[in-house]
């Protein structure tokens, strides 16, 4: 038997940020999709997955198949194997299950998709390297269906741990940091949302308002242009341009902040050996996370009353920091609270939230 398992994540920094070419920071976290395989006598994939009551079965005759929902992702990731030249010609009974809340920003589609790429990849020959593992499962999963999402998802579900990507194609830029964050807290609003298209609205919106400055402000340098110079621009664009280009600038820079602070800090978070100077890290990390809230709440304009109130009741018992996770208008948030992690998920509980202790885990791998 094959054993396979996918890590989800939460982004720390760069919120609706690396569809715009912007650097984020994420976490991969200890909630997976886990896949099961057994060789069968048929010359086929059927593949079983009980979380969303689906069976499918792909017949193995090196043929493209046809796609049944515009988010198919078992057949698109298929499909790209065949394109690549890659023969698939043993069939196997799958099982795909998972405890990572769906639908609530917590990449569960992506980890499905990078694992059910890495078992392609494996009983294959290992054809794929881990970027380009990576890349294909953005190929899989967005590009194949005109979605609006980035790779941050992809390349944090295969490289696990903490990273740091500027999330340029055809060659993004990604540093892996090998250490772990404590103090966690993942919390589901259980409020439904359309990631899909709400996130395609969010991107087209801020593609616009950033467009639009460019055509104001012909030196503006999306990567290195301070909040200082465009203000002066501003008032020539629309209220909500305005406020979507100030959020995303923000966040930008705070974005690099935690980096280097996440840089002066590593080897001490590594080594655990200085406990006060790891309290003030994650004091500092918090303050950070809710300064990037702020922006999502007020500019991007992505979180909900229910999310707010339920970051508030976390910080006013004694949280460092906490923001909403993945594309937004519901889903998840998170909290960082060392030290009181059980006291944090009793409070995300007492306002109709689902709460999970959560820690830092690895990348995509066989178990």
């Amino acid at each position: 038997m094959i054993r396979i398992k996918s890590p989800g994540r939460i982004c720390l920094f760069g919120e609706h940020q690396d569809y715009l070419g912007y650097p984020v920071i994420a976490m991969s976290i200890s909630k997976y999709i886990y896949l099961e395989a057994v060789r069968n006598s048929q010359s086929k994939f059927i593949i079983n997955l009980p979380d969303v009551n689906e069976t499918l079965e792909i017949p193995l005759n090196n043929k493209e198949v046809e796609y049944t929902s515009n988010r198919d992702y078992i057949r698109s990731g298929y499909n790209i194997f065949l394109r690549k030249g890659i023969q698939l010609n043993r069939g196997y009974n799958v099982d795909i299950t998972g405890d990572i809340p769906i639908n609530s920003g917590v990449a569960s589609s992506s980890a499905l998709v990078i694992a059910w790429l890495f078992f392609l990849n494996l009983i294959t020959g290992n054809n794929l390297n881990l970027f380009q593992l990576a890349i294909e499962g953005y190929n899989t999963e967005v590009k194949e269906f005109k979605e609006g999402g980035g790779i941050m998802d992809h390349f944090s579900s295969v490289f696990g741990n903490i990273i740091f990507l500027e999330p340029s194609l055809p060659i993004p830029n990604i540093i892996n940091y090998n250490l772990r964050l404590d103090g966690f807290v993942l919390g589901n609003s259980l409020e439904k949302k359309t990631t899909v298209e709400d996130l395609i609205r969010v991107k087209n919106l801020a593609l616009t308002a950033f467009k639009e400055l460019l055509d104001i402000m012909p030196h503006f340098n999306p990567y290195k242009t301070t909040l200082s110079d465009i203000n002066p621009f501003l008032p020539n664009l629309n209220k909500e341009h305005q406020i979507k280009i100030i959020g995303n600038i923000i966040n930008r820079d705070l974005t690099i902040q935690a980096k280097l602070l996440i840089d002066k800090n590593k080897q001490n978070l590594i080594n655990k050996k200085d406990n006060k100077l790891i309290l003030e890290f994650y004091h500092k990390l918090g303050k950070l996370l809710n300064l990037h809230h702020t922006q999502l709440k007020d500019n991007i304009q992505v979180s909900t009353k229910k999310i707010n109130n339920m970051i508030s009741n976390c910080l006013n018992q004694g949280a460092f920091g906490g923001k909403i996770n993945g594309s937004g208008f519901g889903g998840t948030m998170f909290v960082l609270s060392p030290g009181k992690e059980p006291l944090i998920k009793k409070i995300i509980e007492d306002a109709d939230g689902e709460a999970y202790l959560i820690k830092t885990s690895r990348g995509v791998t066989i178990f």
